[in-house]
């Protein structure tokens, strides 16, 4: 099942997760769960979200998206859209980001995010 990302903050719905807090079970997908639904982390609503492309193109590695593994973060770095709050421009990859930068949602450091594959 595809992943959703909240378009506001970043966090993401895995279907095989789902949102339990929220009542949603694990194994839901996206397309059922209720509409007034909104995001636990910013309380965005479900029209806020975005379907989450599994595989970098070839050739496109270093623009892969990697998502910060903190507790109920999981806050998605697109390179493509690079961080406002950080001041990191568009197009700029995971890998070339500052060492000291952390993620906008919670504040972790680098080493917190996974590659998403």
């Amino acid at each position: 099942m595809k992943k959703y990302v909240c378009s506001l903050c970043g966090w993401v719905y895995d279907p095989a997760v789902g949102d339990p807090d929220s009542g949603i079970a694990p194994g839901t997908a996206f397309e059922d769960i209720p509409e007034d639904w909104a995001c636990p982390v910013c309380g965005a609503s479900k029209a806020d979200f975005e379907a989450v492309e599994e595989d970098a193109p070839k050739g496109e590695s270093d623009m892969a998206m990697w998502q910060c593994q903190v507790g109920n973060c999981g806050y998605i770095y697109r390179p493509e859209k690079g961080d406002r709050k950080g001041k990191i421009p568009a197009g700029t990859a995971f890998e070339d980001l500052p060492d000291d930068w952390h993620c906008p949602v919670c504040g972790a450091s680098k080493k917190m995010f996974k590659k998403l594959a």
